[in-house]
């Protein structure tokens, strides 16, 4: 089980890495626009999990950004870099959940408007 979640870890670092920050996917997110701050897109997204796989931890904001994702994948064909944006956050919530990456068991989830 150890080796699974090493790979995967190592998977994500290789995905996460890819990103040029072009913001080219944005535009297709259906959160983004409800969101707070670019956490609640898919840029943000990868950011945070470069960020947490650095770091072994996400903070409460990063958690509610990786969490309302919903994994739609219409960010996929706009990224010029290939990355597969919802395998990168379901790998970041599969860390989280066990325990490979720190964070709170909770966090509020906040929008625009």
């Amino acid at each position: 089980m150890a080796g699974a979640a090493r790979s995967l870890e190592e998977w994500a670092r290789r995905e996460a890495g890819k990103c040029i920050s072009c913001g080219f996917c944005e535009a297709a997110c259906p959160t983004l626009a409800l969101g707070p701050h670019r956490a609640y897109g898919p840029r943000g997204r990868v950011q945070l999990a470069r960020h947490a796989l650095e770091s072994g931890s996400l903070g409460g904001e990063g958690l509610a950004g990786v969490y309302t994702c919903l994994l739609c994948a219409a960010c996929v064909p706009r990224c010029p870099a290939g990355i597969d944006i919802p395998g990168l956050v379901r790998a970041l919530r599969s860390l989280v959940a066990s325990g490979r990456v720190e964070a709170p068991r909770w966090a509020p989830v906040r929008v625009r408007g």
